[in-house]
């Protein structure tokens, strides 16, 4: 996952080096651009801090509370990148000449479909897995 965010991020830095399309983008744009790549930096660091962590102070073991932490910050790298992603399509959308307000629909049906994807369905399945008691 760290490496496609990578690449992801090599695609958004080679867009503002692209004069046609940073021509487009108005100074409102270009802070929503801005922001987006930062989002993804930041879902990048704590995609990679786990595995850097590990490797430096606990190569030995795999311990619970490793595994707990790692998992939080995998769910913030998540939340990171879905928010950072839906920027970046807003500002796409809005580049391609589109309004706000279909850009913004554009961007709010992919971040509840990211929402639902990466946050609610997990959980509804944990619920539907886990075991359940058996009423006398």
């Amino acid at each position: 996952m760290a490496v496609g965010v990578q690449a992801l991020l090599g695609f958004q830095l080679l867009s503002i080096l692209t004069p046609a399309l940073y021509e487009r983008l108005d100074q409102t744009l270009r802070l929503v651009h801005l922001s987006g790549i930062v989002l993804v930096v930041v879902a990048m660091f704590l995609l990679l801090a786990p595995a850097a962590y590990h490797r430096l102070a606990e190569s030995a073991v795999m311990t619970a509370e490793f595994i707990d932490s790692a998992a939080s910050l995998v769910g913030w790298a998540l939340a990171a990148l879905r928010l950072g992603l839906v920027l970046e399509i807003y500002t796409a959308a809005r580049a391609l000449g589109l309004a706000h307000a279909p850009s913004a629909g554009i961007a709010g049906g992919l971040f509840l479909a990211s929402w639902a994807l990466w946050s609610v369905w997990p959980r509804v399945s944990v619920l539907r897995l886990a075991p359940n008691p058996k009423s006398d």
